[in-house]
């Protein structure tokens, strides 16, 4: 997959996960927003304990020039150095329309 996400304002950055919330939350009851909004925190407590771990790798191993030895088995900038485009964008826009398509299939159901 390509660089994700692309280099944004911190502030849009922020805007747009509120507007993508505001979006998925619409007419889902109180039990399936939280079990939505519970997986979806599980999603980012994996991301986020991932990249503190690498970053007290390469805390642990940088010397006094400010480079650091990075450990290969989990390092993500490496392996991903493509750049997010349009495309990308618009991949993740369809990938939300077709989430938002199946939960109100599932909820008609």
């Amino acid at each position: 997959m390509h660089k994700f996400p692309p280099n944004t304002n911190p502030e849009l950055f922020s805007a747009i996960g509120c507007i993508v919330g505001l979006i998925i939350e619409d007419d889902f009851n109180a039990n399936e927003l939280n079990s939505i909004g519970n997986w979806l925190i599980l999603v980012g407590q994996v991301l986020l304990t991932t990249a503190a771990q690498q970053q007290l790798i390469n805390a642990r191993y940088s010397n006094n020039e400010g480079s650091n030895i990075k450990s290969d088995a989990n390092n993500h900038y490496k392996k991903n150095q493509e750049k997010a485009d349009k495309s990308d964008v618009d991949r993740l826009a369809r990938a939300v329309e077709l989430m938002n398509q199946e939960l109100a299939k599932l909820k008609e159901e």
